[in-house]
């Protein structure tokens, strides 16, 4: 593997060790495990670097329910979930990215995140997305204690991150050029453009962004149970749904932080059958429980595409 010339070894290392210390042992365990050059691993499970860009649409938080579809490009989907309880974190459950990032997930305490691409260029100085993810579930418990770690840490590019926790508390951080804000509310949701009046400027082209909120909206202010929600979010033919034939759903969540559930199913349509529709008790598994499957199936290239392509269903497994 030609390692990318920008690649510095010690500066990655520094920054590591200053705001993701933990992950950097990670990353060193990785090398070791694979018996790869640090440099090598580094590239390809740190900070950026080989990383690919993730996307991720839409959440709505509402009634003690989160719920979000994951939507991007099937060929850069990784297809997993990771469940993990490392020494010195908080075991958490989430849908893996490069191994040491996440592109959602909860945590041992009920604490449930989700991100959302607003715009990958200019990339700064800080963090990617998943590993701001994978640092929220490993260390906070709480919305408020990931709002304030979001703040304290630095970002490199603009995306939303949607949170609900155990006690009910929801709250969309928005951050982008040098600035973190925080929305909050009795229920929320959220997409792929900010809201807040200070960083509204720095939104991209937003109508499709912005078309997907009422009904999202709608969901969270009746405060749907967690089958209501996902069946509102995976229904193929939900306004929520994503179909752009290069980019659309790819999974669905619903969590109740309180309770420690996660309802995960792959592509659209998941609830029609119990079998596409997996029910993670979290607790159990924390307290030692194995997991009753290995793979989760599903079916992509469903739903009403909105650009004239041919349309391809295609079944999915996901690993867990």
């Amino acid at each position: 593997m030609l390692l990318p010339g920008w690649l510095n070894i010690r500066a990655e290392e520094r920054a590591f060790k200053a705001y993701a210390p933990a992950l950097w042992e990670e990353i060193v365990g990785i090398a070791e495990g694979l018996d790869v050059p640090m440099e090598r691993a580094v590239a390809c499970f740190g900070n950026g670097g080989l990383r690919m860009p993730t996307g991720g649409c839409s959440a709505t938080m509402g009634g003690g329910v989160y719920g979000r579809n994951y939507d991007f490009r099937p060929r850069g989907y990784e297809a997993r979930f990771a469940l993990v309880q490392p020494t010195g974190s908080y075991a958490s459950i989430g849908s893996s990215h490069q191994l040491t990032g996440r592109l959602d997930g909860m945590n041992e305490h009920g604490l449930t995140i989700g991100l959302h691409l607003v715009k990958v260029r200019p990339i700064l100085r800080g963090l990617t997305s998943t590993l701001l993810v994978r640092r929220v579930l490993d260390s906070c418990a709480t919305t408020a204690e990931a709002i304030n770690l979001l703040r304290s840490l630095p970002h490199a590019m603009k995306y939303n991150y949607s949170l609900l926790d155990a006690g009910g508390a929801a709250a969309v951080i928005e951050a982008g050029a040098g600035a973190v804000v925080a929305r909050r509310g009795d229920w929320l949701a959220c997409t792929n453009h900010f809201q807040s009046p200070q960083l509204a400027r720095l939104n991209p082209r937003v109508a499709h962004s912005i078309s997907r909120l009422p009904p999202l909206e709608n969901w969270a202010a009746r405060a749907l149970s967690a089958e209501q929600t996902f069946t509102a979010l995976n229904f193929s033919a939900s306004p929520a749904f994503h179909n752009y034939g290069n980019a659309q759903t790819l999974h669905t969540i619903v969590a109740e932080p309180a309770r420690r559930r996660l309802l995960i199913g792959i592509g659209g349509d998941a609830a029609a059958l119990d079998e596409d529709m997996l029910d993670v008790d979290f607790k159990l598994w924390v307290a030692g429980e194995d997991m009753p499957v290995k793979q989760l199936k599903g079916q992509l290239g469903l739903g009403r595409q909105s650009t004239q392509r041919t349309r391809v269903r295609r079944q999915f497994k996901i690993r867990i």
